[in-house]
């Protein structure tokens, strides 16, 4: 019997037809869809309505802006933000309907705005942002942040996330990732460098299973697992604090370092940091962002830099732009900074702009001369 492709290995292939069916489960929705009907062209059917176009236009890339987007467009427009989660929109085709891809109005409005995804997420590319040791100014290692581009359009890692789970491809979106940053990361560590990689917890099922292509991908490109820091992004909204803790262990079992990202910004951060005791902590940029003089949000971060440092755990300041900024944080004893004002993620290494950075953060630091 042949396996059934998982989540994380392709896409499930959506059908917009050329009509859809629209319902919701609470009466206040129902009743306000049944008020704005007419304006919108929904025809009574069974408990919900039938919305459909004369004519059905596709782009270049499949489903698109068509006719049948805009008149659901329309109807979402006419509700608030909680009542458009309540609506259900199910796509028909000869008539059938395709309950198995039901959705919420939101999402099947992100689906069709969003039919670049599929495309997108093949055309992975990735850059790389220095990450500085605010001791000796030395470079850390390299961040490296998600990229697409498809014709003449060009994607960031926000854009991608935001499009992933119209398309039921969060799953795939993060192993392709993992796989495509050790791949095009791969001679900078060979170099002697170290890189951080992004990757989400909540869609992992199994550790060993799911985590094994990355394991692979450090075979195959020659990468030392020694050399990689895996940082949970999003880690204070994962609900299962166990699981995490175990797909943290997966990593660091296979020989990498593992960090947790935006440590202030959710009340359950500072227990996630607690017992998980990550190598690395993130600080939410939040905290840095257009710090001055008597900010009372500098008193915060020392706190948070203390207690990260009582726990075992070394601290990385993102964000940092300005040079009060990396002032602060090289006086508060971070240990690592990244941010615009120190290195923007390239394509290529900048050294010449990393050492100039460098010469910055060691005069801070009492360890060298300003480079001017």
């Amino acid at each position: 019997m042949t396996r059934p492709a998982c989540d994380c290995e392709r896409l499930r292939p959506y059908s917009h037809g050329q009509a859809a069916l629209i319902y919701s489960s609470s009466a206040h929705v129902t009743r306000k869809l049944a008020l704005i009907a007419g304006a919108s062209g929904l025809v009574q059917c069974g408990p919900g309505w039938r919305l459909e176009v004369n004519k059905y236009g596709v782009n270049k890339h499949g489903v698109g802006d068509t006719e049948l987007t805009s008149r659901l467009g329309a109807v979402s427009d006419a509700l608030r933000p909680a009542e458009r989660e309540q609506v259900q929109v199910v796509a028909l085709e000869a008539d059938t309907p395709l309950y198995w891809q039901a959705t919420t109005l939101p999402l099947w409005l992100t689906r069709s705005r969003t039919s670049w995804f599929p495309g997108a997420a093949e055309r992975l590319k990735f850059v790389f942002q220095p990450v500085f040791d605010l001791r000796s100014g030395a470079v850390f290692g390299h961040e490296a942040l998600m990229r697409s581009s498809l014709d003449d359009r060009h994607f960031g890692a926000l854009d991608l996330l935001a499009a992933a789970p119209a398309h039921g491809g969060l799953h795939l979106l993060d192993r392709r990732a993992r796989l495509a940053a050790i791949e095009q990361g791969a001679a900078r560590v060979a170099a002697g460098g170290r890189l951080l990689i992004n990757f989400m917890p909540g869609v992992i099922y199994d550790p060993e299973v799911c985590l094994s292509s990355t394991f692979t991908a450090c075979h195959q490109f020659g990468v030392d697992p020694q050399r990689l820091i895996f940082e949970a992004v999003e880690s204070d909204h994962f609900p299962d604090l166990e699981m995490l803790g175990t797909v943290l262990s997966r990593y660091r079992r296979g020989g990498m370092q593992v960090a947790l990202d935006d440590l202030g910004a959710g009340r359950s951060s500072l227990l996630h940091l607690e017992t998980l005791r990550p190598d690395f902590v993130k600080l939410d940029r939040s905290l840095m962002l257009g710090l001055a003089e008597d900010d009372p949000r500098i008193a915060l971060v020392g706190s948070l830099i203390d207690y990260a440092h009582r726990l075992g755990v070394r601290v990385v300041v993102e964000g940092l732009e300005t040079n009060f900024e990396l002032e602060v944080a090289v006086s508060l004893g971070a240990d690592l900074g990244q941010g615009f004002g120190l290195g923007r993620p390239l394509g290529e290494q900048d050294l010449t702009g990393e050492d100039r950075s460098g010469q910055r953060v060691r005069a801070l630091s009492g360890v060298g001369e300003v480079l001017t």
